[in-house]
C-alpha cells in the first residue's frame, strides 16, 4: 500500500493551491474595499438659534463614543471650566455611515425632566476641526444646530 500516489498528490496540491487562490482574492477585495469610518469620538458643544422644548435656553455639550460604525452617546449640559467627559450612562445610540450620523433616545432628567425621546441627525464636516451639523427632534419638533468638537486639556 503505498501512501503517496500521483492521485493522492494531485488532489492535496489542488486542494491547497485552491486556498491560496481564494485566500488572495479575498485579501485583495478586503485592502481595496474595506475602509476604516473616521474617528469621531469627543465632546461637541452644540450651538443653536431655538432648540425645541426643554432644551430652549441651556448650553449642551453631546459625549459621543465611537466603535466601528456604532455610536453611543450622552447629552449634557455644558458647564464652563469643567470637562464635560460626564460618567452618565450614554443615553443615545445609532450608526454612523459615510460621515452622516443618526442617534436616537431619550433624553435625561436633568436635562429634562418630562421623559422626551430624542433624535439626532447630521453629517461631519471638516477632517482636522471638526464640526457637526445637522438636525435634533423633540417631539415633532426640530431645530438646526451646529457642535464643535472640544479640544482636550493636557
Amino acid at each position: 500500500m503505498q501512501i503517496f500516489t500521483a492521485k493522492s498528490i494531485g488532489i492535496y496540491s489542488l486542494a491547497i493551491g485552491g486556498s491560496i487562490v481564494f485566500f488572495q482574492l479575498v485579501t485583495g477585495y478586503g485592502e481595496a474595499n474595506s475602509k476604516a469610518p473616521i474617528a469621531i469620538t469627543g465632546t461637541y458643544l452644540i450651538t443653536a438659534q431655538n432648540l425645541p422644548g426643554c432644551l430652549h435656553q441651556q448650553k449642551l455639550a453631546l459625549n459621543l463614543l465611537q466603535s466601528g460604525i456604532y455610536l453611543n452617546a450622552s447629552l449634557v449640559k455644558n458647564q464652563p471650566k469643567t470637562t464635560t467627559s460626564s460618567n452618565s450612562y450614554p443615553t443615545h445610540s445609532g450608526k454612523l455611515k459615510a460621515r452622516q450620523l443618526n442617534l436616537s433616545g431619550l433624553l435625561p432628567p436633568e436635562i429634562c425632566p418630562q421623559r422626551s425621546r430624542l433624535q439626532i441627525t447630521g453629517s461631519i464636516q471638516g477632517d482636522r476641526d471638526r464640526r457637526l451639523q445637522g438636525q435634533l427632534w423633540i417631539a415633532e419638533k426640530s431645530s438646526e444646530f451646529t457642535a464643535t468638537l472640544q479640544p482636550i486639556d493636557r
